[in-house]
């Protein structure tokens, strides 16, 4: 399925990208409920075009912790010290293959100096937990205010 949310210009709204995110495999929505903290990471993915391939996991990470008002101390308490989230991580790791996820990442070395860059850009760090009017604000828009960029190359 082709994801509109990639694309720099998409016109849906926030909520209706994170609606799509969800439908495209709903253990995402699951894992929410196992772990609210994965909520703010799913906008992430929407938010920034970020699909959930092994590649852009890093990258959504990294948005995470540099556009966001997150940070990465809060992140890591928040998403990497909650057993149920570790988890999930190690299974999806598993599945994946340890060694094929951790080289994946190191691959997208490159993009996650361009995601930094770009973050540090940005006209403001996104707030978590955004409320409802910027959840139905158009992603266009969203990403104008808040000058983000789409970096979502393999």
């Amino acid at each position: 399925m082709k994801l509109p949310y990639l694309k720099q210009d998409c016109d849906l709204t926030l909520k209706e990208g994170l609606e799509l995110h969800y439908r495209v495999n709903p253990s995402f929505k699951e894992n929410v409920e196992l772990v609210p903290a994965f909520y703010n990471h799913d906008i992430a993915h929407v938010l920034f075009g970020l699909s959930t391939s092994i590649e852009h996991e890093s990258l959504a990470d990294t948005r995470v912790i540099f556009g966001t008002n997150w940070g990465l101390k809060k992140y890591i308490n928040d998403y990497l010290r909650n057993p149920e989230a570790l988890k999930i991580i190690m299974q999806i790791f598993k599945e994946i293959g340890y060694v094929k996820g951790i080289l994946v990442s190191f691959q997208s070395f490159p993009n996650i100096i361009r995601v930094i860059l770009n973050c540090k850009k940005m006209t403001k760090k996104w707030e978590v937990n955004p409320s409802e009017e910027l959840l139905n604000t158009s992603l266009d828009k969203l990403r104008k205010e808040y000058n983000i960029k789409i970096i979502n190359r393999n």
